[in-house]
């Protein structure tokens, strides 16, 4: 079974910080194709201290891709961190302005306006995050996880169905090139007979150099090893997909490459017109088969 590096999984939790208080927030991961594992962490000031065990945690689950995570706070509710007065700073600048009018004569009077105004008079308190809840929010993230693996299957299953089409497609290309290629070869070996029967008669130079243009041509043209390697390929690529393995992605990259390598000699080698439009077409599938490999875990 294939596993796609992209999936998503959000879910929206209620968990008691107090007798009187609870907190709702919302869990979310996202996750595209990379080459390796990376990600992005967006959380509270009051969870930064789980961010580690929640990437370790990611990373033994997901393997690869690039995933976004982020813990936010539902609107209306309890949040992680709450805005409050200062009240001390407060006093202090009443007092400092009540201390000025006297001294100085001054009249006027200060306003809540003027207050907001300055400095320092709120402050973020963050809310206390116990080792029951630190428990609690690390298995919410874990049944996201799921829901995230559950939507990589989905997409791997389909993945592999495009992927098993594409390398059905190839394998009976190949199939055609061989047939091609033995009718090919079958032809330049009743070209170098019937110049062989010629040559009982009478066998001078120009014989002898047509003789060895048809093997050269043979020698040049002969594809026979690169089909047999691309049949192999072909056969570890339907091992591949059918291990319990989960991370295959590589693998089938780099068998990927193996085919296209096989595919651009065989064109090299053999410049029969017949042969070079099938083999295209081998080409083709396996670029689209390629793209499809960037995305597996």
């Amino acid at each position: 079974m294939l596993f796609s590096m992209t999936g998503f999984g959000s879910k929206t939790i209620c968990l008691p910080i107090s007798k009187k208080e609870k907190i709702q927030f919302l869990i979310e991961i996202k996750s595209v194709n990379s080459r390796f594992f990376e990600t992005t962490c967006r959380l509270p000031s009051a969870l930064n201290h789980l961010e580690i065990s929640i990437i370790q945690k990611l990373k033994s689950e997901l393997i690869r891709g690039r995933v976004y995570f982020s813990i936010r706070p539902e609107e209306e509710n309890v949040a992680f961190e709450v805005i409050k007065p200062s009240l001390n700073i407060v006093q202090g600048y009443i007092d400092a302005v009540k201390e000025i009018k006297t001294k100085f004569k001054v009249s006027g009077e200060i306003s809540v306006n003027d207050i907001l105004n300055l400095p320092d008079v709120f402050v973020s308190k963050k809310t206390l995050i116990d080792k029951k809840l630190e428990k609690e929010i690390l298995k919410q993230i874990d049944l996201v996880t799921i829901d995230l693996l559950k939507s990589r299957a989905a997409e791997g299953k389909n993945l592999q169905k495009d992927l098993e089409k594409r390398f059905y497609i190839c394998e009976q290309i190949i199939l055609k090139v061989d047939k091609l290629f033995q009718e090919l070869m079958k032809k330049y070996k009743i070209q170098i007979q019937e110049v062989n029967l010629l040559s009982q008669e009478s066998f001078d130079e120009q014989t002898k150099l047509k003789l060895d243009e048809l093997y050269s041509i043979l020698n040049k043209i002969d594809i026979h090893e690169e089909i047999i390697r691309f049949k192999s390929h072909i056969s570890r690529i339907s091992e591949v997909l059918k291990t319990k393995e989960i991370e295959k992605g590589k693998r089938l990259d780099f068998i990927l490459q193996e085919l296209l390598r096989e595919a651009n000699t065989i064109l090299a080698k053999c410049s029969d017109s017949k042969i070079s439009s099938v083999v295209v077409d081998i080409k083709v599938e396996l670029e689209k088969a390629r793209e499809q490999a960037q995305n597996i875990v």
